[in-house]
């Protein structure tokens, strides 16, 4: 694509991580003005180095588990980017233990920012989008849907978020909006950087492709569902791992 998302404005939360930055950064190439939402200074940081590349771009600070907080965004954005059309839900966080270790702390947070958050959003994102007859929503879920080991939190926060894709997207439908999700594997991020060698490894050995995914290629599938490019695909889900969950899904 080239500038195929002009004068469209995106919200992209948890824009700030590595997945979301480069979420970001390609949605401004395609020409949408973009608004990074997320906590600490790093949304600032990137909202100057895009406005510094000829880009639309601003920093929102926003809790996404929190609806004052999202109502305290949406209501304070200026003129340029009140006309939110593209909403993406990254913001996410782990806390991983094996079930018999888990703490209320650990499962409420998790559920708190990965559920509750992306509910949040698409309520927040469709009410923008109403009555334009266009739209587009796009969680981010995971291949930990399938499960993973040492994170029960995070699997059902992340299943939980595809059955949410699943019903916005029949809701939204009528207000010409589409919902989508897209399920990353395991992808270079400063998260992945932190996982020991040896259990990195292992995953590896396991993808046909051989290799993590870098956060610019989950971003170029998330460009292609903010398109007129995927016009006809709603309530779907794209699983994005090399291949490591071909058969299991």
């Amino acid at each position: 694509m080239s500038k195929g998302l002009h004068g469209h404005i995106a919200l992209v939360t948890g824009g700030a991580g590595g997945i979301g930055s480069a979420i970001c950064q390609r949605l401004a190439e395609e020409g949408a003005a973009v608004i990074i939402a997320d906590l600490g200074p790093g949304a600032a940081t990137l909202a100057g180095a895009l406005v510094e590349q000829g880009y639309a771009a601003l920093a929102v600070n926003l809790d996404v588990s929190s609806r004052a907080s999202w109502t305290a965004a949406m209501a304070d954005l200026p003129a340029a980017f009140q006309d939110v059309d593209i909403l993406v839900n990254v913001a996410g966080i782990v806390r991983d233990r094996t079930l018999m270790k888990m703490t209320d702390e650990d499962w409420n947070a998790v559920i708190d920012v990965n559920l509750r958050g992306s509910w949040m959003g698409c309520q927040f994102g469709l009410a923008a989008m109403v009555g334009r007859g266009w739209g587009r929503i796009i969680n981010i879920a995971s291949t930990a849907i399938l499960g993973t080991y040492g994170q029960a939190n995070y699997s059902s926060a992340k299943a939980g978020v595809v059955g949410l894709t699943h019903t916005v997207a029949l809701e939204a439908a009528r207000h010409g909006v589409l919902v989508n999700a897209v399920a990353p594997g395991i992808v270079e991020t400063p998260i992945l950087a932190t996982v020991p060698e040896a259990i990195r490894a292992g995953w590896i050995a396991k993808m046909p492709l051989g290799r993590p995914a870098q956060p610019a290629e989950i971003a170029s599938v998330v460009a292609f569902l903010a398109s007129d490019d995927a016009s006809y695909m709603s309530g779907q889900v794209l699983i994005v791992d090399g291949g490591a969950t071909t058969g299991d899904y």
